[in-house]
């Protein structure tokens, strides 16, 4: 009978979404939204320094009007470490975050380096709605990707262990293996100088032929 209720039981997560080096599962109610709706925002890049190219990766909508919950993921050109302070510190971001770029004062429930990830959770209210927010960073060399997560207060206890077991399906590719590995950074040098290096001697024999002629 366990079986038969464990294999009947709905999977929460949906299918992997690959983006701008990194891949995640959202909560299976989440689709993928328009992405002209938030172009030339930083809505959801949240950094301690807003001087960075940071950008919207990818937005999700599991339904329509106010009842609706967002996801949002951004990419922060910037490299991420969690230490001592990161608490503090991305908390500070999100606060300044929603105040100054979305307009909105944040209520800061709580802030905590967990799984690999910092995150911060609080509320706003639009209009007479009450929404919960959670916001979540986690560390990269180069670049680092950042979650927001906006959901009606009355729907929240019910999304937020489905949303944990999403970002705790996050991953981000390795800068560094975009890289070529080092022998063929050098093996390239070299015949770009062999090349140059003929181009030269082609050049002089043109020119000595001229002379002659």
């Amino acid at each position: 009978m366990a079986c038969l209720l464990l294999c009947g039981a709905a999977e929460p997560l949906g299918p992997v979404v690959r983006q701008d080096g990194f891949q995640f599962k959202p909560p299976k109610a989440f689709r993928m939204a328009r992405m002209d709706l938030f172009h030339g925002t930083h809505v959801g890049a949240v950094t301690r320094n807003v001087a960075v190219t940071r950008y919207l990766s990818a937005a999700l909508l599991d339904g329509e009007g106010e009842d609706a919950a967002s996801l949002l993921l951004s990419v922060i050109e910037e490299p991420l470490t969690l230490g001592p302070s990161s608490r503090d510190e991305f908390s500070t971001a999100v606060v300044r975050h929603v105040h100054d770029e979305l307009g909105q004062p944040f209520q800061l429930e709580r802030a905590e380096v967990t799984n690999g990830r910092v995150e911060v959770l609080g509320s706003i209210r639009q209009g007479s709605q009450l929404r919960r927010v959670l916001v979540a960073a986690w560390p990269g060399e180069g670049r680092h990707v950042v979650a927001l997560c906006s959901a009606p207060a009355g729907r929240w206890e019910a999304l937020a262990p489905v949303l944990a077991e999403s970002f705790s399906s996050l991953k981000l590719e390795p800068v560094s293996s975009s890289r070529l590995p080092q022998r063929y950074v050098w093996a390239f040098a070299t015949l770009v100088a062999a090349m140059l290096m003929i181009s030269v001697g082609l050049w002089r024999r043109r020119q000595a032929s001229r002379s002659e002629g």
